[in-house]
């Protein structure tokens, strides 16, 4: 038998210091925010990459530009550099040069959602799915709550068994006034139902018990019960269950899904 390959080696790097340009307009409590972030966080990287150019990148993109996009900054522009201070075979501590362009701030505007196929109504009223976005007009405009909105219209569809559904944000930057409107286009795609539910791995008496949580063949197919599954049969299923354990397989001909639970103990490695 082939053993597995190893795991390329590891190594952990620490930010323990954040400078930030003099000339970086970024505001001094979200230089703080983003400070204590990054002084706060252990990342770990692949050795055998250019480890430091790609964590300085996520540092850029995601934690000072995503802090800047959250107070209203949705142009913001960001670059950081990482300089080793101390390191050994396994740690580095860094200090990371961070320059800023947070641009004009934004306010929300009108934000709509509205069908993207002119002849599928939406699945629900467009004044409800409108309150599932966490940002009204006249607040900064928020992106981690634009996000936060788009996963409660995925949970809401994919109730309704839309679980291929997507939503496309159309943005109009209005730089007179400084706000931001917004269009979520819906496309539900499919409905799927339960086609079947099968357990590997269990006795018949608990398999019947497990499907009294679950959605029936025939059902609309509701993929947000499933981590509820796990929580409510905890006492009857195996310790180390996880939601690796379940795999679904989606029939677009037939608008069904197959739900297989793998139960099965996986026989230990001879080495």
């Amino acid at each position: 038998m082939q053993l597995p390959d190893r795991a390329p080696p590891r190594v952990t790097i620490r930010v323990v210091r954040v400078d930030f340009s003099v000339s970086d307009g970024t505001p001094t409590d979200v230089r703080e925010e983003i400070s204590t972030e990054l002084q706060s966080r252990i990342f770990e990287r692949d050795a055998s990459t250019d480890y430091l150019n790609e964590l300085a990148n996520e540092i850029a993109e995601v934690r000072v530009m995503g802090a800047l996009q959250n107070q209203g900054y949705f142009r913001a522009m960001a670059t950081a550099k990482l300089a080793a201070l101390w390191s050994d075979a396994k740690e580095i501590s860094v200090a990371a040069a961070i320059s800023a362009s947070p641009g004009p701030q934004y306010r929300a505007g009108d934000i709509r959602i509205e069908s993207a196929d002119d002849i599928v109504p939406l699945e629900m009223p467009a004044e409800k799915l409108r309150d599932l976005i966490p940002l009204q007009r006249g607040e900064l405009f928020d992106v981690e709550r634009v996000r936060t909105g788009l996963r409660n219209l995925t949970a809401a569809y994919g109730r309704r068994g839309y679980v291929d559904m997507t939503v496309e944000p159309e943005f109009q930057i209005e730089d007179v006034d400084n706000t931001i409107d917004m269009v979520l286009k819906v496309d539900r795609q499919a409905q799927y139902r339960v086609g079947s539910v099968e357990f590997l791995g269990l006795s018949a008496a608990t398999q019947a018990k497990l499907m009294k949580s679950l959605p029936k063949p025939g059902e609309i197919f509701d993929g947000t019960r499933l981590p509820e599954f796990f929580k409510v049969n905890r006492a009857i299923l195996p310790s180390d269950v996880s939601g690796d354990d379940v795999k679904i397989k989606h029939d677009l001909k037939s608008k069904t899904v197959a739900i297989l639970f793998d139960f099965r103990t996986c026989p230990r490695h001879p080495y």
